[in-house]
């Protein structure tokens, strides 16, 4: 179905370097300034003619919606395409494109409003954990997000119509590759959103071959190689089960946005299948991630439970209760002398507490150790 875009304050968010790249990419000719005005001759042949269009020099310029909607209407008919189509991939061409969908029939039931944010929340979930291990590989995230991962995650956009069906694609992100810087590549100098994509794409590979030679008869252990410092974590396992299951089979496809293309080794389009089965297995490997890893200096919010002793033989060591990682959990701790009187308060009054420690499992059991900056939050309700 051919569509005709109207929208000027769709258009006008074409950037201007995603439209060159785009023409880049597809073999039209840089002709240079059309005379002194503010603006380059791109020209391509096709069809016994010579087609041109014309690429402003800032986004400010008189007509810059009109002018984007002649070029996506050229374009269009070029590459007998709908103007729609072509507007899409004009305006990914400075993003990573990153497409859920079920393998299974889901993509054709419309989705309720719990759904559709359920939807989100998961692959939200997902690009969190390739977010944080860009930054730090670790096999459990916990805690908030640092401002960097919170500022990638804003910038990442669903394109509409996610809710007609369990079908997702977001464009995350990445600024337009400089000619100039051309001969750099991201090997040397990739920007943190395509850092995020490329650590997501490690991930899933992992986690694809890993899930096939576990139900070859293997362990879980192939997870446990190496798999961290790929991206795969105990929060990439548990998003991808969530999204297997809910999809009753899910594809994760990617594509790298045309105007900053990845090296010539890495696969251009990689797509990763994930069966509903896949999900037990997805969800037993982050329980034993997380039995496995400590974490170090992560700050809680909790109620003090149980004290092991009376209050006149209290000792120090307590058991608190507090959320972590969406889920309940009680972890024993053995406080400093100093922090008595605090805790004894907390405990009788039902105030809360925060404070930073290191968190390990012991058998069945999460430990608290080393306690510190323990503060008294607020006092709770009557």
């Amino acid at each position: 179905m051919l569509v005709q875009i109207l929208d000027r304050a769709a258009l006008s968010s074409l950037p201007i370097l995603s439209l060159r790249a785009y023409l880049h990419s597809r073999g039209w000719k840089d002709e240079g300034p059309w005379g002194e005005r503010p603006v380059t001759v791109f020209a391509k042949e096709h069809g016994g003619r010579i087609w041109e269009i014309l690429v402003p020099h800032r986004e400010t310029i008189g007509g810059y919606a009109e002018n984007m909607a002649e070029s996506v209407a050229v374009l269009a008919e070029v590459e007998s395409r709908s103007q729609m189509d072509v507007f899409y991939d004009l305006s990914a061409a400075g993003a990573d494109v990153i497409r859920v969908r079920s393998i299974n029939g889901k993509v054709e039931e419309p989705l309720s409003l719990r759904q559709s944010a359920s939807l989100l929340d998961d692959a939200g979930d997902m690009l969190a954990s390739a977010a944080r291990a860009a930054e730090k590989p670790q096999a459990v995230y916990l805690g908030r997000l640092s401002s960097d991962v919170a500022e990638y995650l804003d910038s990442v956009r669903p394109l509409s119509g996610y809710f007609q069906g369990y079908d997702l694609t977001l464009h995350s992100p990445v600024p337009v590759e400089l000619e100039r810087l051309e001969y750099l590549r991201d090997d040397f100098y990739p920007p943190f959103s395509r850092r995020v994509t490329t650590k997501l794409v490690q991930g899933l590979s992992h986690t694809s071959s890993a899930i096939d030679r576990v139900v070859a008869g293997d362990t879980l252990e192939p997870f446990m190689l190496q798999g961290v410092n790929f991206g795969v974590s105990a929060n990439l396992c548990d998003a991808l089960a969530k999204l297997a299951k809910k999809g009753e089979g899910i594809e994760i496809g990617m594509s790298w946005a045309s105007g900053r293309t990845p090296s010539t080794y890495r696969n251009p389009n990689p797509l990763f299948l994930f069966s509903e089965h896949s999900a037990d297995i997805l969800t037993d490997v982050a329980k034993s991630f997380r039995s496995r890893e400590p974490s170090i200096d992560e700050y809680v919010i909790a109620h003090v439970v149980k004290l092991e002793r009376e209050l006149q033989e209290f000792h120090g060591r307590a058991t608190i209760s507090c959320v972590r990682d969406g889920r309940p959990s009680r972890l024993d701790v053995q406080f400093e002398e100093s922090a008595y009187d605090t805790v004894i308060k907390a405990f009788q009054d039902h105030d809360s507490i925060g404070m930073y420690g290191d968190i390990y499992r012991v058998g069945s059991r999460y430990e608290l150790r080393n306690p510190r900056n323990l503060s008294l939050l607020a006092e709770s309700a009557p």
